[in-house]
């Protein structure tokens, strides 16, 4: 019974930040970053949309992060993949007796008080299993950093399946996803423009 009191946000943004390196690694940079926006809609279900960039290692964190923030609609429920900090990168923060610096996500909340911010952690292995069950291509593992980027909006469509699966009623899931494939379907039979 308690599935029914799950309930999909009225607007969630699935965001997908790609680095070349880990995010905690002194010398990391964000390559790029998808943001999938859902909006559910009276008439039609939800509406879907995806904004996807990509950066060169001249970008800084600080202006992407600005970036996002400012795409992001007001009051969206925002989620993402949890951060995974290295066990060396803590010893080695313990041992200083620094603290830890904070996550994308953390300075996204600084940012945008308003957004309802969830991090959440899925195995690679429920994301491929997703990835297959909804034929999202996502780059393998061992892809080059441009394979990465380039997936980057299957990537944050995928983490928001998962989602679905996981905090929305079997009943707002079946329609949700239809209209999400429905959408999808419309967006590869576009032309790519150059």
């Amino acid at each position: 019974m308690a599935e029914t009191s799950r309930r999909h946000p009225q607007t969630v943004c699935s965001l997908a930040i790609i680095r070349d390196r880990n995010e905690f690694s002194p010398r990391s940079a964000i390559r790029s970053t998808a943001i999938f926006t859902v909006t559910r809609c009276p008439k039609s279900v939800a509406r879907f949309s995806i904004d996807h960039r990509a950066f060169d290692r001249t970008a800084t964190r600080a202006e992407i992060l600005t970036g996002i923030a400012e795409r992001i609609p007001d009051g969206a429920t925002l989620i993402a993949r949890a951060s995974r900090t290295p066990q060396h990168y803590l010893r080695h923060a313990f041992a200083s007796s620094g603290p830890l610096p904070p996550a994308d996500l953390q300075l996204l909340q600084r940012e945008r008080p308003d957004l309802e911010i969830m991090p959440l952690e899925f195995a690679n292995s429920v994301l491929e299993e997703i990835a297959a069950a909804y034929q999202i291509e996502r780059a393998g593992p061992g892809s080059n950093i441009l394979s990465r980027a380039r997936r980057a909006p299957d990537e944050a469509q995928g983490l928001w399946a998962a989602f679905i699966s996981s905090h929305a009623s079997r009943h707002e899931r079946n329609s949700l996803s239809a209209a999400w494939q429905a959408w999808r379907a419309i967006e590869r039979a576009r032309p790519v423009g150059f």
